[in-house]
This record gives C-alpha cells, sequence and structure tokens, in this order.
C-alpha cells in the first residue's frame, strides 16, 4: 500500500493530497498530523503554506511512488 493509499484509508479526502514530482503533498489535519508522527523518516517532512488557501501542508519527499511508477521527468 502506498503512504497515498494508506492516507485516504486513514480518513483523508483525495483533495487534502497533491504531489509534485515525487513529493507527496498533504493537508495539516489530525489525521496527517498522526501520520507524520508515526511516520518512520518524519524528520525530512517539512510545512509550507499554500499559495490558494493560505492553509498549512506536509512535504513528504519522495513519498509518492506513482511518479516513479510514470517514469516521468519532472
Amino acid at each position: 500500500m502506498t503512504i497515498k493509499e494508506e492516507l485516504i484509508q486513514l480518513g483523508m479526502k483525495p483533495e487534502e493530497i497533491d504531489n509534485h514530482c515525487s513529493d507527496l503533498y498533504v493537508k495539516k489535519n489530525a489525521i496527517s498530523e498522526k501520520f507524520v508522527s508515526e511516520y518512520e523518516f518524519k524528520n525530512i517532512v517539512k510545512t509550507f503554506v499554500d499559495d490558494i488557501e493560505h492553509k498549512l501542508w506536509y512535504e513528504i519527499p519522495f513519498a509518492y511512488t506513482e511518479y516513479y511508477k510514470k517514469n516521468k521527468e519532472c
């Protein structure tokens, strides 16, 4: 199961998850906070404020595994 699939199974809405190339973006809320706190590589997870809604999101580097399956360049 991918991280994206796991987050959706935990209750995240698809619109609360995005990506840029191989980096997974996840809107910060109770579900994502718990996930990140238990994530094996949490020390590389950063937060940012999106430019549209000005909400806090997590950036999880290299976690969008679908990117690698598509083999696209960014």
